[in-house]
C-alpha cells in the first residue's frame, strides 16, 4: 500500500505541456533507459517520443508538479539506449509511485486501442469530454474503461494459514481469489471462492485492503477470514495443492509466497506479524 501524489487529467482540448515523464510501452513492456547506473522513465520534451511514432499519446495526469504521459509504440525498432520491462518485472527498478501509474497507463492505453466500436451497433465511438469513457453517436451508448473486482483472501486457523498452489507455480505459494460474479457482494464472492476452491466455510470476515491489479483490468480486494469447517477438497480444475501452513514454517521459507508487489504478499506479511 503506498500513498503518493498524482492528481489525473482528463481528456479536452488543451494542449499538453511541453514536457514530461514517459510512460511508453509496446506489446512487450513499459521502455525506460539507462542513467547514472540507473533505470530511469523517458523524460524530456514531447518531440522525443515522435523519433518512436508514438500512438495514443495520452497526458495521465500530473505526480508532484511533473506531467506524465503514456504513449503506445508499435515499431520494433527501439534506440539502443532503450529495454523494455513487463509490469511485474519493472517493479523495483522504478519508484513505487511511477510503477503505479504505469499500471494506469497501461490499462488506459489498452482500452484506446481496444474500445474503438460500439458494440451494440457497431459504429465509431468517439471520446467523451472531460472523461475516458466513450459514446456512440448512433444509439446513444456509453463505455468506460472497466474495472473487474476480485476478491483475494487469507484463511487462518489460529496460527496456520491456508495456502494454494497452482501447477507450474514451483514453491510459491498464493491465497484464494476469484472474480466476483454478477448478483454478488464481495462477501458473497469470498464465500464462494473458498468452498469452490479449497472447501472451506469461514466466518469474521475482515476488510484489508485494494490494490489495482493492471492483468489487464483488475481491482484487488483484499479479507481475511476464519477458517471454521470444511473438507479441504480443492477445485482440480484452478488448484492441484491446498495446504495449512504455520507462520514459523513460512519465516523459515519452508514454502515460497508471492513477490513483495502483490497484495496476497502484503495479506499473509501482515498475519505474520499482526493478530486478525
Amino acid at each position: 500500500m503506498i500513498s503518493f501524489n498524482f492528481r489525473r487529467a482528463y481528456p479536452d482540448n488543451t494542449p499538453h505541456p511541453p514536457h514530461g515523464l514517459w510512460f511508453a510501452m509496446n506489446d512487450k513492456g513499459v521502455l525506460v533507459t539507462r542513467h547514472e547506473g540507473e533505470t530511469v522513465l523517458p523524460y524530456g520534451e514531447t518531440a522525443l517520443p515522435n523519433l518512436l511514432r508514438p500512438e495514443h499519446t495520452l497526458l495521465l495526469g500530473y505526480l508532484d508538479d511533473t506531467p506524465c504521459f503514456a504513449c503506445y509504440i508499435a515499431d520494433e525498432t527501439l534506440p539502443s539506449a532503450t529495454r523494455q520491462f513487463g509490469l511485474r518485472d519493472l517493479y523495483g527498478r522504478v519508484p513505487e509511485a511511477q510503477h503505479a501509474i504505469a499500471g494506469y497507463a497501461s490499462q488506459l492505453l489498452l482500452w484506446q486501442r481496444s474500445s474503438n466500436y460500439c458494440s451494440v451497433c457497431g459504429q465509431a465511438l468517439v471520446q467523451i469530454a472531460g472523461e475516458w469513457g466513450k459514446r456512440c453517436l448512433s444509439c446513444k451508448r456509453d463505455v468506460y474503461p472497466p474495472v473487474n473486482p476480485c476478491t483475494i483472501t487469507l484463511i487462518h486457523d489460529g496460527d496456520r494459514a491456508l495456502l494454494t498452489h497452482k501447477a507450474g507455480w514451483g514453491n510459491r505459494y498464493g491465497l484464494v481469489a476469484g472474480f466476483v460474479e454478477p448478483g454478488e457482494s464481495l462477501e458473497d464472492c469470498l464465500r464462494r471462492e473458498a468452498a469452490e476452491e479449497v472447501g472451506a466455510n469461514v466466518a469474521d470476515i475482515t476488510y484489508f485492503s485494494s490494490q489495482p491489479w493492471p492483468y489487464p483490468h483488475q481491482l484487488m480486494l483484499g479479507f481475511f477470514a476464519r477458517y471454521t469447517s470444511g473438507t479441504g477438497q480443492i477445485d482440480q480444475n484452478e488448484l492441484d495443492e491446498a495446504r495449512w501452513t504455520t507462520r514459523d514454517e513460512i519465516n523459515a521459507g519452508v514454502v515460497g509466497i508471492p513477490p513483495k508487489l502483490s497484495i496476497a504478499r502484503q495479506l499473509i506479511d501482515h498475519w505474520l506479524t499482526h493478530a486478525v
